[in-house]
């Protein structure tokens, strides 16, 4: 069994507080346009349902990765990363196709939290880079 002290482990957990503190503010704001948007619960609903998208997306991502240099060389781990990422990818499409097609998620509402990843892992690269000067 993996310990939770591996690097990875490490680098999600370091993580977590950047994207929960993101996913806080975002959904603050879908609360403040339901109200503005005269009780429209749609947006709100979609972006808790990309939050936890994003959430469950980024905990396969670990996951996949810890196995990968856990328990394989380095072909076999690419070929696994790579088969991982489709899957992880197909995945995120027919769940945000779901949503699309239900009544009660605002879809644009539920991608935009698709780009947290990307946005937390730039501003902790650009903590960490200043903190180096």
């Amino acid at each position: 069994m993996a310990g939770k002290k591996e690097p990875i482990y490490e680098e999600m957990r370091s993580l977590a507080p950047y994207y929960l503190t993101l996913c806080g503010v975002y959904l603050a704001v879908m609360l403040v346009l339901f109200f503005a948007l005269g009780y429209d619960y749609t947006p709100l609903v979609g972006g808790a349902y990309g939050c936890v998208l994003c959430a469950v997306n980024f905990l396969l991502l670990g996951k996949s990765a810890q196995a990968a240099v856990r328990r394989r060389s380095a072909k076999s781990a690419q070929t696994y990363m790579n088969t991982m990422y489709c899957l992880r990818y197909l995945g995120l499409f027919v769940m945000l196709t779901l949503g699309a097609l239900a009544p009660f998620i605002n879809l644009a509402a539920a991608i935009v939290p698709m780009l947290f990843p990307k946005i937390i892992i730039t501003i902790r690269a650009f903590k960490e880079k200043k903190e180096e000067e």
